[in-house]
């Protein structure tokens, strides 16, 4: 018996529920002086000739629709073409790197290198590990080329000097290590421990 009340319930409300109507267009600036609508008036036709006569008070007013701006994202980076066959290094150069290989994800990276050498991810990747190898000024080259690589990318540019900073850090070169902090800041916002 509920179940029969329930459904008169939701098929009385279905059919309340109203019907959204599309939105109207004005495309009479399109149309043809035969395609459009006549409020009032008389036609009359001589020898293959229309004319129209129309109320004094009737206008036909032609809206140009202007083109929409185009919004893009701050921190959003470019869409990047990689290969398949560059994503598949860097993802095994990954593994290797979580599995302690650090020698086998370097040739890996390295070879990503030569397949795209202005890949900005590579240089990331490859400066990371130089970080994690401990080789702290082949990790500030590596990140420096990426930076230059990079373009508008700014989270790119951001986690490119953050290593750089690390590095710094890791050199003594506190100067060098706190303007790459800054112009980390500069790229976006990050937390302060992942920059320490």
């Amino acid at each position: 018996m509920r179940f029969a009340a329930a459904l008169v319930c939701m098929a009385t409300l279905i059919g309340c529920t109203p019907i959204a109507k599309p939105p109207v267009l004005d495309a009479s600036w399109r149309a043809s002086a035969d395609d459009r609508v006549i409020k009032s008036g008389k036609i009359k036709t001589k020898k293959s000739q229309v004319s129209i006569q129309r109320d004094r008070t009737e206008k036909n007013l032609v809206v140009p629709i202007e083109p929409m701006a185009k919004i893009e994202a701050i921190d959003q980076p470019k869409e990047y073409k990689i290969s398949p066959a560059v994503l598949s290094l860097l993802d095994q150069a990954d593994q290797l790197q979580n599995a302690g290989d650090l020698i086998g994800a370097s040739s890996r990276l390295q070879r990503a290198q030569r397949i795209a050498p202005t890949e900005p991810e590579i240089y990331f990747q490859l400066s990371n590990l130089r970080l994690a190898q401990g080789a702290l000024g082949d990790a500030v080259n590596v990140a420096t080329q990426g930076v230059g690589f990079a373009g508008t990318d700014s989270a790119m540019k951001r986690d490119l000097y953050t290593v750089i900073a690390r590095a710094q850090d890791g050199l003594g070169d506190s100067v060098s290590a706190t303007e790459a902090r800054r112009l980390s800041r500069s790229f976006g916002s990050q937390s302060e421990a992942k920059l320490n």
